[in-house]
């Protein structure tokens, strides 16, 4: 065997643009790691036109020549209708010869049995689910199983039964592996040269392609993909066994599938590595599927995907305090997109008996996430709950609703200021929109968030002038609109008329600066002349300070407004950040966002978020 194929570098090419092949690099970083059994560290890099899986130290030959069997796909159990019994479809394997072999087969129908037991015991229980132990817990690939079964079942399993009938032969499986991956372009003939000479010393059934599932490769399903213009059968496709096997590995273990709420239609995420080392990704990846619980709409579920890995990134940080770890996400502009770049996602339409991808895309990671030191992994944290209760609170079947998720999905992929300004700027007029204020940002986590993607703008944020009448827009708004809902509750003296169309009328007018500071400059008239008028009668009642009054915009904090303007020549950029602000939410009294005698918020709204629930069979 030639001793070039154990080396420290492996190579994927990049032949689909698909997340196809980041499932190959992620089945072959499990395969190395498997060899390796504790002794290297593997580390997936993005090399632009292909994937390297590092092993640190090299592969060696004994590793392989005295490696234990190990299979990081299934061979997935149904029943068949007819005769009830079990069997592995797609493949020749009798269920009873491998029923006992823990970590080879997996039992759809009693993983099936058991979700359904766990989420009727979740629905009877109530929220009193985190403090109690549920009978039997699903599955973690059960959204896997009901992904591949029925229409991918077959290729599934064949492609699983190919490697699990290698295992008399299992160091020259892994070898076949290693030629594929040792060189650039990947040897896949000398692969299957390779294997097909195992099978035949072995007297195995050679297997040389396999169909390639719509599943994990989203740009193959049937018919003809030809650039000329040849006859073919409207079949399925078929790749090389191997690669095949390889995707469906690295779908279980980098992978994650979940059926849109109130429909047939599913979408599959698959993490697109930068540079991820593949014990953090093992426990990161262990992390983000106990967090992504429930369903949602498909842009939904975009949003909460790439929220929620990032949440888990931070989560794994802060327990395990590695250090190897904190280094390469510390003091980066890229932060957790050093790690990762984003998720890989396919969109399938549900046809009945089968599916068709109708969009691939890649949603991005928050790249504003910068942690600088261990203390501001909880801000960050913090900061992440905050959106994800935003967006739960958003219903995507509601014209308005589904708008502004695409327009958080748009600042999640671009992370720039313009798409964050677009997305507060719609949102703000939803805030006060119900009966019940939705959930709100808060102004030190817009700061943390805007200081990361533009930093210049510390200088209009941190002016006392912009703040003051961030405040004078917060106290006619959402204040407002809050203390109307609690009808004050004996803790006010005093209450105020609710501008609710404020935000709408100040951004409409600031593509024109003459027409944005008439309008600033009636509101600010109409806000001190209600102070006034309330300070007045509350004088006459005997009320020397009242509880709740609010304090008038001074001459100093619209001259401070208007030379940030001039300065910074962007009417709109400035309107939008004080609508921005003025909509958001403050905790406690912090003297230098409001004037003196502000009387503030003093809590925050609560998040309107329903419970998880499951997703229909």
């Amino acid at each position: 065997m030639n001793a070039s194929i154990y080396r420290s570098e492996y190579y994927v090419e990049k032949r689909t643009g698909t997340f196809a092949d980041n499932l190959v690099a992620f089945g072959l970083a499990y395969v190395l790691d498997g060899i390796a059994d504790s002794r290297a560290r593997v580390t997936i890099a993005d090399h632009g036109s292909h994937f390297a899986v590092i092993c640190d130290p090299p592969l060696r030959e004994d590793w392989v020549k005295n490696c234990q069997f190990f299979t990081g796909a299934f061979l997935l159990v149904t029943v068949d209708r007819k005769t009830q019994q079990k069997l592995i479809k797609g493949t020749r394997l009798a269920f009873n010869d491998v029923a006992a072999m823990v970590g080879v087969v997996e039992d759809y129908e009693q993983a099936k049995a058991n979700n359904e037991t766990y989420w009727m015991w979740r629905k009877s229980v109530g929220g009193q689910q985190p403090q109690l132990h549920p009978p039997v817990e699903p599955h973690p690939d059960w959204e896997l199983f009901r992904a591949i079964n029925p229409t991918a079942l077959q290729a599934a399993n064949s492609a699983a039964a190919e490697w699990f009938q290698g295992r008399v032969a299992f160091p020259a499986l892994l070898e076949t592996v290693l030629i594929y991956a040792s060189t650039l372009p990947n040897d896949q003939e000398g692969a299957e040269k390779h294997w097909a000479a195992v099978c035949k010393l072995h007297g195995l059934h050679h297997t040389k392609q396999l169909s390639a599932s719509q599943v994990i490769n989203p740009t193959q399903g049937k018919g003809t993909a030809n650039g000329k213009a040849i006859f073919a059968k409207p079949g399925n496709l078929s790749n090389f066994w191997l690669t095949e096997y390889l995707k469906w590995v690295g779908l279980r273990w980098a992978g994650f599938t979940r059926l849109i709420r109130d429909s047939k239609d599913r979408k599959i995420y698959v993490l697109a590595p930068n540079r991820l080392d593949w014990h953090d990704h093992r426990g990161i990846r262990e992390e983000f599927r106990r967090l992504m619980v429930g369903s949602g709409g498909a842009i939904q579920l975009d949003v909460l995907a790439a929220l929620r890995y990032t949440r888990a990134v931070l989560d794994y940080a802060a327990v395990t305090q590695s250090e190897r770890l904190l280094t390469q996400i510390f003091g980066s502009h890229q932060g957790v997109n050093r790690l990762v770049y984003g998720l890989d996602s396919a969109y399938y339409k549900n046809l009945g008996q089968s599916a068709a991808v109708m969009n691939i895309a890649r949603i991005g990671l928050p790249a504003w996430v910068q942690p600088r030191v261990r203390q501001d992994i909880q801000l960050y944290q913090n900061i992440i709950d905050e959106h994800i209760r935003i967006v739960r609170n958003l219903d995507e079947k509601r014209g308005e609703e589904y708008e502004l998720l695409r327009l958080y999905r748009d600042f999640l992929s671009t992370n720039e200021l313009t798409a964050l300004l677009a997305f507060t700027d719609a949102y703000s007029g939803f805030v006060i929109q119900r009966d019940k204020l939705a959930p709100q940002f808060t102004v030190h986590h817009l700061e943390v968030i805007m200081s990361s993607i533009a930093p210049p703008l510390s200088k209009i944020t941190q002016s006392r002038g912009f703040r003051n009448l961030a405040y004078a827009i917060r106290m006619a708004t959402v204040e407002a609109h809050r203390r109307n809902l609690k009808r004050n509750q004996g803790r006010y003296d005093v209450s105020y008329e609710v501008r609710y169309g404020l935000g709408q009328e100040l951004l409409r007018k600031s593509a024109y600066p003459n027409e944005f500071i008439t309008a600033l400059s009636e509101f600010i008239h109409d806000y001190n002349a209600e102070n006034a008028r309330m300070r007045e009668r509350l004088e006459r009642q005997g009320h020397s300070q009242p509880r709740g009054a609010r304090s008038d915009v001074s001459i100093k904090d619209i001259d401070e407004l208007l030379a940030l303007m001039d300065e910074y020549r962007d009417p709109q950029m400035v309107a939008s950040l004080l609508v921005a602000y003025g909509y958001a939410s403050t905790f406690q009294r912090d003297e230098t966002y409001t004037p003196d005698n502000d009387s503030g918020e003093d809590e925050e709204s609560s998040s309107s978020d329903d419970d998880d629930v499951p997703e229909n069979e």
